[in-house]
């Protein structure tokens, strides 16, 4: 069997014969056992694929997809849309706790220390640990 019945068959199958090709493959057909022995596999395996094949791909999958996509896109494109900063507060949003208690640990540490800024230093100065810029700290801090 040639290449061209094999083609002519797939297109049997499909239904992309035209009415003249319809008629001379199947004049074809009754003059050949073999070739029509192979049409008839052709045919119980393409029944086969029909039956098996997923409902999703039905004919215009491609154009169902992209139906679905845009209808996506209109709803969301009507409400408010989620821009990068949104995205990152609501990445970060379970670490805020732990930033939280991690930023009063230090302060209370700093302010468990102040004497090393000194006691005459404000409040913010005393926990945040802003040494004042004197020689002596200036050497502490290159060290």
């Amino acid at each position: 069997m040639t290449d061209s019945y094999r083609n002519e068959m797939l297109r049997a199958l499909t239904g992309e014969l035209s009415t003249s090709e319809r008629t001379a493959f199947e004049r074809t057909l009754a003059n050949d056992d073999a070739l029509r022995a192979e049409w008839e596999q052709l045919q119980k395996v393409g029944g086969l694929l029909q039956a098996s094949r997923a409902k999703s791909f039905r004919p215009f999958f491609a154009v169902r997809v992209a139906q679905r996509i845009e209808s996506e896109r209109a709803a969301s494109s009507s409400a408010e849309t989620e821009n990068f900063s949104d995205a990152l507060a609501w990445l970060f949003r379970p670490l805020v706790p732990v930033a939280l208690a991690l930023v009063a640990f230090l302060a209370l540490s700093n302010w468990n220390e102040r004497e090393l800024i000194g006691d005459d230093a404000s409040f913010l100065a005393a926990i945040f640990a802003a040494v004042p810029a004197t020689p002596e700290a200036a050497h502490v801090l290159d060290m």
